[in-house]
């Protein structure tokens, strides 16, 4: 037997009621807040969900990774917001024992810009909390 939902998914709140079903499973809207949520089981394993953000993580697009793991792309970029707002909440927690990096590594992207630059460009770095504007000089002299 089932347990049903006792508390809204969204604001906690156990003022909700039935609302229709939907695939065989019933729907509830909060009175509080207007969420819909569901009392179905998650189908998803957390592996499921760690190999998408590896995926993506690893320059795969939001499209490739939706056909991979046959789920929409909407799920997939809303893992992806998850597992951002996880991470921002950990470099919070840890706020008072960063430590500034030494090395920064540009990949083969920045040398093929440089090469090929023919005036002067400029670049935004976004580490952490921080953004920096870079100046890419022109390769030639005008």
């Amino acid at each position: 037997m089932k347990k049903a939902i006792t508390n809204c998914t969204k604001c906690g709140s156990r003022n909700y009621i039935k609302n229709g079903r939907y695939d065989g499973v019933q729907r509830y809207i909060c009175n509080e807040c207007g969420e819909t949520f569901t009392d179905k089981v998650e189908k998803h394993s957390k592996e499921k969900k760690d190999f998408a953000l590896y995926l993506y993580l690893n320059n795969s697009g939001v499209r490739v990774i939706s056909r991979i793991l046959k789920i929409s792309p909407s799920l997939v970029l809303r893992w992806i917001k998850k597992g951002h707002e996880h991470l921002e909440k950990m470099f919070n927690e840890r706020q008072g024992k960063r430590v500034e990096p030494e090395v920064i590594e540009l990949d083969e992207i920045y040398t093929y810009v440089k090469k090929n630059l023919k005036e002067q460009s400029y670049g935004l770095l976004i580490a952490e909390n921080k953004s920096v504007l870079l100046r890419l000089p022109s390769e030639t002299k005008e």
